[in-house]
C-alpha cells in the first residue's frame, strides 16, 4: 500500500487480512508507505495482530522510492472505503502500480472501476470484506502466472486509455466541442 494512511483507505483491513495471510504464506511481508492521521492506529493494529516483524512501516517517498518500493512488491493493495461522504477518484497511485505492471486488488468504491478491471488488471473486492480481501491475497500471492498477467494487462490499459497522449487527445475533442457549441 502506497498513499494517504486514513480510516478511508482501508489499510485497517489489510492488517486483518495479512494477519491471516503469513498464517498460510509466513515468507510474506506487507509494506505500507505513506503519513496521515491514522498512524497510530495502524501501529496499534500491526501490534494487536502480531504482525510488527511482518510490516514495513515508511513515511510519505518520493516518486523514485515509490518505484523502488513497487518494483520489489508482487501486488499493489489500496482498499478504499466510502466514508463520510467521501469516495475514492481517479486512484493514482493504483495507475502508477499498474503501469510498474503489479495487479491491483482494491475495492467496489468510487471510481475505482474506471482504473482496476475486475478480473483482468486486478481483483476488486467488497468494501469493507478482510476475508474477501484475505482471499484475493491469497489467490495472487499463490499463482504468478496470474499476478504476470494482470500486472501486464493493467499497465496495458493505463497506457492505453490515460497516458499523456490519450488525455491531451480527449481534452483537445472536448475543446473543440465546446468551441464548436460556442460558434453555432
Amino acid at each position: 500500500f502506497a498513499g494517504a494512511i486514513g480510516y478511508r483507505k482501508g489499510i485497517h483491513l489489510i492488517i486483518q487480512a495479512f494477519g491471516n495471510v503469513i498464517k498460510v504464506i509466513p515468507e510474506a511481508r506487507l509494506i505500507i508507505a505513506g503519513s496521515g492521521e491514522y498512524e497510530a492506529e495502524i501501529d496499534r493494529l500491526a501490534k494487536e495482530y502480531k504482525l510488527e516483524n511482518y510490516i514495513i512501516r515508511m513515511s510519505w517517498v518520493g516518486h523514485d522510492d515509490l518505484a523502488k518500493i513497487l518494483s520489489a512488491s508482487d501486488v499493489f493493495l489500496y482498499p478504499s472505503l466510502s466514508y463520510g461522504g467521501w469516495e475514492e477518484q481517479f486512484g493514482y497511485s493504483m495507475a502508477e502500480a499498474s503501469l510498474m505492471e503489479l495487479p491491483v486488488i482494491s475495492t467496489t468504491s468510487g471510481s475505482i472501476e474506471d482504473v482496476v478491471i475486475n478480473n483482468k488488471t486486478g481483483i476488486l473486492v467488497r468494501p469493507d470484506d478482510s476475508e474477501e480481501l484475505f482471499r484475493a491475497m491469497i489467490l495472487l500471492a499463490k499463482d504468478a502466472n496470474l499476478r504476470t498477467a494482470m500486472g501486464q494487462a493493467g499497465r496495458r490499459y493505463i497506457v492505453e486509455n490515460f497516458s499523456n497522449k490519450i488525455i491531451a487527445e480527449k481534452f483537445y475533442e472536448f475543446f473543440k466541442k465546446i468551441n464548436l457549441h460556442s460558434q453555432s
